[in-house]
């Protein structure tokens, strides 16, 4: 797609602005991409405009730019969700991103890497959608722009919590056509120091903080959420690394990793971490039992990785063993079962018949350290054995135990 005259000198690479000023952008640690969208209206789009009475919808207009001199910043307070056409454009944007679907983000994208794209990629194999989508603007640097700062609530696959984000968005229409799109290549000085002019106003700023503190009561209410959040900048610079290494291309499929897991035991109760270290306890994420089996994905310096509800997570190689045949059920061809302690193997599976009932770690209500999660009415686990009232089960990945009350065997 042809795009509309750059406006201003092209010697500002906002990438680099980004980098530079990332703290305007980057909300309570959350890992996200940050674009600009520019919508310059055409002559032809204009003169229609003027036919029209003035609405809520009307882009504002009262900072005139002019390349050869400062751009003043803008007076007016946040609008939210105020200009339509904008709102779809995001909700575009966003849609797309969560599948990782680059054809379409070409469309409405300009300056988009092969190294961005595969990103886009492999970031959304982790993503299941963008919910709660609200675009706060401000009036942009030229006539008919606007800033855009879009919130959303980030569902990600195999993790109960959402993460609250906020993403910067730059936004007009292309002279040529008339159509939206996302700009992501060089501002003039000019348009650079209006954009970290707006970030810091007082408003602004409030979104800002406001978001952050939403997002860290999110991570703080799940450690799963945490750890995974945690991890996921370095997975997606490992995989975006290995493929372009590769000679991987976007149009190509997102790699897939050599399968090289196995299943593993534990031989005794041990904390689940999330990073390679036992130097104090604020990485443990959760307590294991004796006998539960996890799927193993590498090993680091003592240390087992293991899956631990989708996200990455570390125990001690100490105490882990690989589950053969012997140690996690017969060897007829049936599903591998495990119990912990002396209770019975079985297979089938159970179904919750109540709400917010809590699964554990181990057979064990004494206090809730071995919580692991809650399951609800309706829901069907695999079953991998039964113990003193309790019935062992597969949930999310890991064993867990839900007392026999609560559940119906099927």
């Amino acid at each position: 797609m042809k795009r509309g005259r750059r406006r201003g000198s092209s010697s500002f690479d906002f990438r680099d602005f980004l980098m530079q000023y990332y703290r305007y952008f980057i909300v309570g640690g959350l890992f996200i991409i940050i674009v600009i969208v520019l919508a310059i209206f055409s002559a032809k789009h204009k003169n229609k405009e003027k036919d029209k009475d003035e609405d809520a919808s009307e882009p504002a207009t009262e900072t005139v730019y002019d390349e050869n001199s400062e751009i003043p910043l803008p007076t007016e307070e946040l609008k939210v969700d105020a200009y339509p056409e904008v709102n779809a454009l995001v909700s575009s944007y966003f849609t797309a991103m969560a599948s990782g679907d680059v054809d379409t983000l070409s469309t409405i994208c300009s300056d988009l890497d092969d190294a961005a794209k595969i990103r886009i990629q492999e970031k959304a194999n982790y993503t299941e959608s963008y919910d709660d989508l609200k675009c706060y603007t401000k009036p942009g640097p030229i006539p008919n722009s606007y800033i855009v700062f879009a919130y959303y609530q980030i569902k990600y696959v195999n993790i109960d919590t959402k993460a609250p984000g906020l993403s910067s968005l730059y936004v007009c229409t292309d002279d040529n056509t008339g159509q939206l799109y996302v700009y992501n290549g060089e501002l003039s000085e000019n348009v650079s120091n209006y954009i970290k002019g707006v970030a810091a106003q007082d408003d602004v700023v409030a979104l800002l903080n406001e978001v952050d503190a939403e997002y860290n009561n999110a991570i703080e209410s799940d450690n799963a959420l945490k750890a995974f959040m945690d991890a996921l900048p370095a997975r997606l610079d490992e995989a975006v690394a290995a493929r372009l290494a590769s000679g991987s291309s976007p149009d190509d499929a997102a790699a897939q990793p050599e399968n090289t897991e196995t299943t593993v035991m534990l031989t005794d109760a041990v904390r689940i971490r999330s990073s390679p270290d036992d130097s104090d306890t604020s990485n443990v994420i959760a307590k294991a039992a004796k006998g539960d089996t996890y799927t193993k994905i590498g090993e680091e310096d003592g240390w087992t990785k293991i899956r631990y509800k989708d996200t990455e997570a570390y125990v001690s190689s100490e105490y882990v063993t690989e589950a053969d045949a012997a140690s996690t059920g017969s060897d007829t061809g049936g599903e591998a079962t495990t119990t912990d302690g002396g209770g019975t193997p079985a297979s089938g599976t159970v179904t919750v018949n109540d709400n917010s009932v809590r699964v554990r770690s181990s057979a064990d209500t004494s206090s809730d350290a071995n919580v692991i999660g809650k399951a609800n009415s309706g829901e069907t686990y695999p079953l991998k054995g039964e113990e003193n009232g309790w019935y062992q089960i597969d949930f999310k990945g890991q064993t867990g135990y839900i007392k026999g009350d609560y559940a119906t065997k099927n």
